[in-house]
This record gives structure tokens, C-alpha cells and sequence, in this order.
């Protein structure tokens, strides 16, 4: 059932996620980066509105890169943190790392620290693209 629910939730974003703008792809991170909100100290929730801005305004690549090495100062030695989702939804879009597969890892950080399932990210992010274009 896992490996089910884990081609599903690929699937979709690599078919359905991946071709939309990077300001629609980083709507998808917000998204889930909100799933992990409760559970943030205040520097937590201060990136969390720099996440937030990057849905919609232009944020500095240093503002970015700035809090990301904060968070990742603050990860425990093992495990999942819920600054582990923000980290990735602050990584920049390269070729690399492109925006629709740091969403991706986010949502993965999410089914880590047991906030939701993926059939529930899957079906949030359906949500989400039918907000968008009435996609799904």
C-alpha cells in the first residue's frame, strides 16, 4: 500500500505540479509548511511568513539563505525537525533542486513527523491545483 500511495503522490508531481510557475509550486510548499505551524518556535514562525511572501513577492536570495542556515543550525542530531519542511520550501529553484521537488520533500517532511499521511498530501495538493485551474 505504501509504495501505492508513493507513486501517487509523485505522480501527481511530477505530472500536475511540475509544469505549473514557481510562485504556484511554492504555494504548494506554504501549504504544507502551514501543516507544521502549531509545532513552530518564533523563528519558526517567522520563516514561515518569509514562506508565505515568497508565494507572491520577490524575497531576497540572502534573506532565504540566511534563515535556511538558521534552521538548519537548529536541527536535532537525528530525525525529522518541524523546520525541515521550511528548510525546503526556502531552497532556491535551480535545476537542481527545481521548486515543484523541494514542495515534494516538504510534504515528505510533513509524513515524517506523522502530521499527515500521503494520500492526505495527495489529496491536499489536488485541492490546491483544483484552486488553481480546476486541474483535478
Amino acid at each position: 500500500m505504501e509504495q501505492k500511495e508513493s507513486k501517487q503522490y509523485w505522480e501527481i508531481f511530477e505530472t500536475k505540479v511540475r509544469p505549473l510557475s514557481e510562485r504556484q509550486q511554492r504555494i504548494i510548499a506554504y501549504k504544507f509548511c502551514l501543516l507544521v505551524e502549531k509545532d513552530l518556535d518564533n523563528l519558526g514562525k517567522g520563516v514561515l511568513k518569509l514562506v508565505e511572501q515568497l508565494t507572491s513577492d520577490h524575497v531576497s536570495l540572502q534573506d532565504c539563505t540566511s534563515y535556511r542556515e538558521q534552521l538548519q543550525n537548529k536541527l536535532p542530531d537525528e530525525g525529522t525537525s518541524p523546520y525541515s519542511p521550511l528548510i525546503w520550501a526556502l531552497t532556491p529553484h535551480t535545476d537542481t533542486y527545481p521548486a515543484w521537488y523541494s514542495a515534494a520533500i516538504a510534504g515528505l517532511n510533513i509524513v515524517d513527523l506523522k502530521i499527515s499521511t500521503l494520500p492526505e498530501l495527495t489529496d491536499l495538493t489536488k485541492g490546491i491545483l483544483n484552486d488553481f485551474y480546476g486541474m483535478i
